[in-house]
């Protein structure tokens, strides 16, 4: 079996590291075929044959400091054979540090707006195609990113559902201030995908640092240098599993290093802000989703954001941080999608 490049699809797997920590079992599991991996047709995924759902388009969103967001967008497929068909909500995707809106709409777009979601995705100031604000070396705080991503939100309000909010990495923080601010935009739900925990991540930084000092100055040298811009071994095992083809590495490599114009966040003086408050009462549900072969956020990490958001964590074997432009890609998606379903 082989995904929509032509690499080899293997088989999800426990990674020994997760083993060692002796994080219970429980938590691991292999995505259901019928989440993640779409009916092969003649080596071709059907939804890709039979999907009804609009090219990517790309616009841009003022936010109220005048500064221009990258936007890509798709519209879902038509959903159900009559008028009583119900429209999934939309979903909004918040990219991490050294990425922008292009990393969620390489297989996520397609995968969800073939069942019906429309989707966006913003590359938050400084990131992308967006514009860069003026002055210092830094794009901006939490709050100036959370309340980006919430003025583009309250933009989808009027005549349409509350949409799902993805956030991966610090793109989780950010969703996560998103959603428990004084006065947060409707959502339906709350996904984060291998996210900062809402503490940061410094204790992280401290239990690799207890574990492996080499892995710790190593994670801690390629994002503070970008090393993994030019370093392809580093940038894999930042980011991407083992199996994955080098020319798609040397690929997603080049797009990363187009990607940040400017430093995300100061971590410094993001840490004063930090953590972030727990949901209140009556907030959407939440989905905490990773990897158990995730070289930046640990399980533990995991563990610590699901019970921020009173859930359980769902951890993917043989699953690495960038999850949903990785090998694996289509278990994590489908993953979310089982739990949108339940939910």
């Amino acid at each position: 079996m082989t995904t929509p490049q032509g690499a080899a699809l293997a088989p999800p797997r426990a990674s020994l590291a997760c083993r060692q920590r002796g994080v219970p079992r429980r938590f691991f599991f292999r995505p259901h075929l019928s989440w993640g991996r779409p009916n092969l047709i003649k080596g071709r995924a059907s939804w890709l044959q039979t999907s009804s759902a609009t090219a990517v388009e790309t616009s841009f969103h003022t936010v109220p400091s005048g500064l221009k967001l990258e936007v890509l967008s798709r519209k879902g497929a038509a959903v159900g054979g009559d008028k009583d068909s119900v429209k999934p909500p939309p979903m909004v995707f918040i990219h991490g540090s050294y990425h922008a809106a292009w990393c969620w709409s390489e297989h996520f777009f397609e995968y969800y707006a073939s069942r019906g979601h429309d989707c966006y995705a913003v590359s938050m100031r400084g990131q992308g195609a967006s514009d860069v604000p003026q002055g210092g070396g830094v794009a901006g705080t939490l709050q100036d990113h959370a309340a980006d991503i919430t003025h583009f939100i309250r933009s989808m309000e009027e005549g349409g559902s509350a949409p799902v909010l993805v956030g991966h990495s610090f793109g989780g923080l950010v969703a996560q201030l998103v959603m428990c601010q004084p006065s947060p935009p409707r959502l339906s739900a709350l996904a984060l995908l291998a996210s900062v925990p809402p503490t940061g991540n410094g204790p992280m930084v401290g239990r690799f640092l207890r574990r492996s000092p080499l892995a710790s100055l190593k994670i801690t040298y390629a994002f503070i240098a970008g090393a993994f811009k030019t370093n392809a071994p580093l940038c894999r095992e930042c980011f991407f599993s083992l199996d994955l083809p080098e020319r798609t590495l040397q690929r997603h490599m080049g797009q990363i290093a187009g990607s940040c114009q400017v430093r995300l966040l100061d971590l410094k003086a993001l840490n004063d802000t930090l953590p972030i408050p727990a949901p209140p009462p009556g907030s959407p549900p939440v989905c905490v989703l990773g990897g158990c072969d995730d070289f930046v956020v640990d399980v533990e990490g995991l563990e610590e954001t699901a019970a921020w958001g009173g859930t359980t964590a769902l951890v993917l074997e043989g699953t690495a941080h960038d999850l949903m432009i990785d090998t694996r890609w289509e278990g994590a998606a489908g993953a979310l999608a089982g739990w949108m379903v339940d939910y």
